[in-house]
Parts: C-alpha cells; sequence; structure tokens
C-alpha cells in the first residue's frame, strides 16, 4: 500500500513539476522578448538622437546657403562632430541593431559631408563673392545631396526600430495570450487528472460506505479502465468490504442467538407465573376439595380461567410477533383509522378522567396498508397512554403530512409518568416492559414496531420523566 501510494504521490510531483516547467519556459521567453525590447528601445534612443543631429546639421546647412552666413558652418560642424560621437559611443549597438556595413556606409557619407564643409569654410570668403558660379553650385549640390543621404538614413534608422519594438510588443502580447490558454488548458487538465486519480475513486468509496451502512455490502468494480493505484486501492477496498460482510454475519447470528436467548427466558418467565398459579391454585382444590366451600372453589375455577386467560394472551402476543405473513393491502384514511380507535377506549379514557384532543390537519393523503394490523398499532399506542396517567391527564393524538409530502406522521402524546432514559433504548425489546407485574406482557411494543417496519414505515419515541411520552408513527403516503 505504501508503494501504491508513494506512486500516486510521485505522479502529482512530476505533474505540478510539469506546469512549473511549463511556466519557466514562458518565463525565459517573456524575459528575452522584453529584453530586447529594452534593448532596441536604447537603440531607438540613439537613432532619434542621431536624427536630431542631423536635422540640425541641415538647418544650419540651409541658413549657409540662404544668408550666406560664415557662423552657420561653424554650427554645422559642431552637429557633425556630435554626430560622430553618437556613432563612436553607440557603434557596438548599431552595429548589432543595422549591421556594420550600414554603419560604415553612414560614416563615409558623413566624412564626405565633413570634408566637403571644411573646404567650403575655408574658402567662404572668396565664395561668397561668386556665389553664382557652376563651382558654387556644385558645392551646393553635393552638400544638399549629402545631408539628404545622411537624413534619410537617420530616419530610416529610428523607423526601424519602432517597427521592430511594434513586432516585438505583438509577440509580447501573442506570448501572453498563449500563456493564458496554456495555463488554463494545463489547469484543466491536471484538473480532471487528479480527479481520475483520486476524488472520483474516492467519491465510489464514500457511496461504497453509505451502502455499507445500510447493509449492502455490494463489492466496487475492479476493470481495468482503472488506474493502477485505484485498482489496487479498490481490490483492498473489496477485501475490506468481504470481512465487514462475514463480521456482519458472524454478529447478526450471535444477535438472533442472543435473541433466542432472551425471547426463550422470556417466554418462560412469563409463562412460569401463570402456570405456577394454575398449578398451586388445582393442587389446594385437590387437596382440600371436601372442606372448601362452594364460594371458595368457584373462585379458585374463576382464578384458574384467569391464569389460564393470561398464559393464552402471552401465546396470541408471541404469535402476534412471529408471524411474518402479509395481509390485505388497502388505502386508509389515518383520520378514519384514528377516530375508530379512540372510539375503542372512549370508556377507559372516560373512566381514567382523560382529556382526549385529536388534531388532524387537512388534506391528509390517504396511506397504503391493512386496517387491523394499524388498528392494533394505534390501539397499543392508546393503551399505554392511558395506563401512564393513572391519575388522569391529556391524551393528545396529531396527524399531519412531513418530508414535503413523502410520509403522514401521527405523534401520540400523553403527559403520564414518562419513560426512564436507561429504558427508552429497550422499550421495543420483546418481554422489556416498565409496567407492574401483571399490567403487560411486553410484547405491544415489539409487535407494533414489526407493524409498522412491515408498512415501510419507522416508529419513535421521545419522554422526559414526569412529564409524558410522545410516540411518532411515521407511514408513507399513498403516491398517486
Amino acid at each position: 500500500m505504501k508503494r501504491r501510494t508513494f506512486k500516486i504521490r510521485r505522479k502529482i510531483i512530476v505533474t505540478f513539476f510539469s506546469c512549473i516547467l511549463c511556466v519557466l519556459i514562458f518565463a525565459i521567453f517573456s524575459y528575452q522578448v522584453h529584453r530586447e525590447i529594452g534593448k532596441r528601445l536604447g537603440i531607438l534612443e540613439q537613432a532619434d538622437d542621431l536624427y536630431q543631429e542631423v536635422l540640425e546639421l541641415r538647418r544650419f546647412e540651409k541658413n549657409f546657403f540662404l544668408y550666406k552666413e560664415s557662423s552657420s558652418l561653424g554650427q554645422a560642424m559642431f552637429h557633425i562632430n556630435r554626430i560622430e560621437g553618437i556613432l563612436l559611443a553607440y557603434e557596438h549597438e548599431l552595429v548589432g541593431a543595422k549591421g556594420g556595413e550600414e554603419v560604415s556606409h553612414f560614416r563615409r557619407i558623413l566624412q564626405d559631408y565633413k570634408r566637403i564643409v571644411t573646404r567650403v569654410d575655408a574658402k567662404s570668403h572668396s565664395l561668397f563673392s561668386s556665389t553664382d558660379t557652376p563651382a558654387f553650385s556644385a558645392m551646393e549640390e553635393s552638400i544638399r545631396g549629402l545631408g539628404q543621404n545622411l537624413l534619410e538614413a537617420a530616419k530610416g534608422w529610428a523607423t526601424a526600430q519602432r517597427g521592430a519594438i511594434d513586432r516585438l510588443s505583438q509577440k509580447a502580447i501573442h506570448l501572453f495570450l498563449l500563456s493564458v490558454l496554456v495555463f488554463a488548458a494545463l489547469g484543466v487538465g491536471l484538473a480532471f487528472y487528479i480527479a481520475r486519480l483520486l476524488v472520483r475513486p474516492l467519491d465510489q468509496m464514500q457511496q461504497t460506505m453509505e451502502r455499507i451502512a445500510q447493509g449492502d455490502f455490494s463489492l466496487l468494480p475492479e476493470t481495468g479502465s482503472r488506474a493502477a493505484e485505484s485498482l489496487s486501492l479498490a481490490k483492498a477496498f473489496n477485501r475490506m468490504i468481504r470481512e465487514l460482510e462475514e463480521r456482519h454475519e458472524q454478529l447478526v447470528q450471535s444477535r438472533k442467538i442472543a435473541a433466542i436467548g432472551t425471547l426463550t427466558s422470556g417466554i418462560a418467565h412469563e409463562l412460569n407465573n401463570p402456570l405456577n398459579n394454575i398449578v398451586l391454585t388445582a393442587e389446594a382444590l385437590r387437596d382440600d376439595f371436601r372442606e372448601l366451600e362452594e364460594t371458595e372453589i368457584f373462585s379458585m375455577i374463576q382464578d384458574i380461567l384467569a391464569q389460564s386467560e393470561r398464559a393464552s394472551e402471552i401465546v396470541r402476543d408471541l404469535l402476534d410477533f412471529s408471524r411474518s405473513e402479509r395481509k390485505e393491502m388497502e388505502e386508509l384514511s389515518v383520520e378514519v383509522l384514528v377516530n375508530e380507535t379512540l372510539r375503542l377506549v372512549k370508556n377507559q379514557t372516560t373512566l381514567s378522567g382523560i382529556e382526549v384532543q385529536v388534531l388532524i390537519h387537512p388534506g391528509l393523503p390517504m396511506i397504503f396498508g391493512e386496517h387491523s394490523s394499524l388498528q392494533q398499532v394505534f390501539l397499543n399506542l392508546f393503551i399505554n397512554a392511558i395506563q401512564a396517567m393513572p391519575d388522569g391527564g391529556v391524551l393528545k393524538v396529531t396527524a399531519f403530512v412531513s418530508d414535503g409530502g413523502q410520509n403522514v406522521t401521527v405523534e401520540v402524546a400523553d403527559t403520564g409518568v414518562g419513560i426512564a432514559p436507561e429504558h427508552i433504548p429497550r422499550i421495543f425489546d420483546p418481554f422489556f416492559t416498565t409496567k407492574e407485574v401483571g399490567r403487560g406482557t411486553g410484547l405491544g411494543l415489539s409487535v407494533s414496531y414489526g407493524i409498522v417496519e412491515k408498512h415501510g414505515g419507522r416508529i419513535e419515541v421521545r419522554s422526559e420523566v414526569g412529564r409524558g411520552t410522545t410516540f411518532t408513527v411515521i407511514l408513507p403516503a399513498r403516491r398517486l
């Protein structure tokens, strides 16, 4: 079992590490993309600086040719030097971004431009007097052409870097969306995997344990579609179920033996008292028959008959308790059944000074049962309630719908002496009674319990000493 548990743990750990590996892979790719974006932003800044310097250079170039100011050439040389400084400081980055050949071509153009500007600056005084000569025009055209080439190159570099940054940004967005989809798929897959590996087998075992609690010892399926660990766990669980079933059968058998012993001793005890009285009275009648008066003989015969009737009642209750055949079932009205049974004990309630209160909720559904058996149940409960109130009290009978219309519940409550808490678990046992000797056989509630169970219902009790007892009979309603 430890080996199987280790395998399950290993699979879960491997799965989680695989997810972490996927996260790391996406994190590395994302880091590289953002690092490249940062690098491109730095190059873009350099390209923008170059572009701005070239623009300033062109501005002073135009000022020179428009206004013939020699100071403009000095300013142009200043910006040429700045451009050279930028190229020297960031040559590695620019070469990496644009290639060494393109950067070298830019340098050559810049050197040509610088050389011509230097020559023009040296001859500026003589040129001012001959601005209309072909030589001046050729020099102007050359400077303007080289300046335009510098401007286009610098602008192209800046534009290319912006395009590269846009592409990297799109790549980062796509990478983010892809990671979300992958992680969502991994999460769903991991959830289903863990459910298949652990949750579903555990759920099946929980359902099986609930069935075991209800007495159903059916086994878990041991199919090949299960994972090796859950299949092994199912086999171990089935072995436990088989052992539980075996122990349950042994326990039931031992309880049956104990019940038979209790029943036998109860029968012997209950029958022994009236039979002893019959024997003793008959022996006394035989021995003293000639000396007894007629009234004494009649009294002894009455005693024998009374004891015989008691023995007959014990046997009759025992037969009712053990009878298993089903009588004819029919639709019954709980209201009619309760009222009919109350009429049977009307004289007893009147003589005992007991007030009867009946509360039957309107619209009670019909039940399906055997009339005389259910009447016997309520008769036993009513008689027990009357005997629990020797000095009078209140017998309250309430009937209502319960469990969302599935059942009909009848409560029989009295204000009698109540039942001690230690006696409540045994009141439905055969031959157990809390009444005085001679007032009960201890089979009435056992018979009632069996009748209610055969009708698919249940009977419950709650009691408090000195305040009364309530028996609750729950019967299934007739389904239309």
